[in-house]
């Protein structure tokens, strides 16, 4: 029983990653080497947002 939520546990970390990693690349295809300007750009929208 312990192996069977350890390896859900597992499953989940690595899909999180993954899709983190394809989350970064996409930005990185469409924004070249401007990430950074652009994650803070979007942390400033979220920001807004919630004020």
């Amino acid at each position: 029983m312990k192996k069977k939520i350890l390896t859900f546990i597992s499953v989940g970390i690595l899909m999180f990653v993954g899709v983190t990693v394809i989350e970064f690349c996409c930005i990185y295809a469409a924004e070249g080497d401007n990430i950074w300007s652009y994650l803070k750009g979007v942390w400033d929208w979220y920001k807004t947002l919630l004020i």
